[in-house]
C-alpha cells in the first residue's frame, strides 16, 4: 500500500471514506477485486488497529494502468525546456523538462521553471535598476 487518503470531508454522509492508492502497480493490475480488497483492508487494520473492528460498508476497485508514466531509456532527451523562441511564451507540463517524471510533481516544478523563465526580463531590470527605496513604514521593520 502506498497512499491512504482520508476523503470523509470530500464524500460527506455518515462514516469515513478512505480511498487506497497504488503506484506502479503492474503486479495488481489483473488480480481480482475481491483479492486486492482483501489484502487492502488487512493493510489498513495492521496500519490502524482500531480499525480491525470497523464495518466496511462498501469497497470498490479502480484501475487506471497509464497513471503512472514509464518512461523508456533515452526519451528525457526529448522532452521541451521551459523557455521557448517566442518572447513571453513557456512550455510547462509534466511532459517537459524538469529532471522529474511524467508525474504531478513534475508538473507542479514545470510550472515554477515556466514562471521563472517569464519573470526573468523583470527580475534582470530590478537588478539593474538597483535596490529598491526603504519608505519610512518599512524603517521600524
Amino acid at each position: 500500500m502506498k497512499w491512504v487518503f482520508d476523503r470523509t470531508d470530500a464524500a460527506g454522509g455518515d462514516g469515513q471514506y478512505l480511498v487506497v492508492s497504488l503506484s506502479a502497480a503492474g503486479d495488481e493490475l489483473n488480480q481480482p477485486a475481491a483479492q486486492l480488497l482483501a489484502v487492502h483492508l488487512a493493510a489498513l487494520a495492521d496500519l490502524f488497529p482500531a480499525a480491525r473492528g470497523a464495518w466496511v460498508v462498501d469497497a470498490f476497485v479502480t484501475r487506471e494502468p497509464h497513471a503512472t508514466f514509464r518512461q523508456r531509456a533515452g526519451t528525457a532527451a526529448l522532452r521541451p525546456a521551459a523557455s521557448t523562441r517566442w518572447p513571453g511564451l513557456a512550455l510547462a507540463g509534466a511532459w517537459t523538462r524538469t529532471g522529474w517524471p511524467d508525474t504531478l510533481e513534475g508538473a507542479v516544478r514545470s510550472g515554477a521553471a515556466a514562471a521563472d523563465h517569464l519573470d526573468a526580463p523583470r527580475s534582470r531590470a530590478r537588478s539593474q535598476a538597483g535596490s529598491p527605496v526603504r519608505s519610512q513604514a518599512m524603517e521600524g521593520t
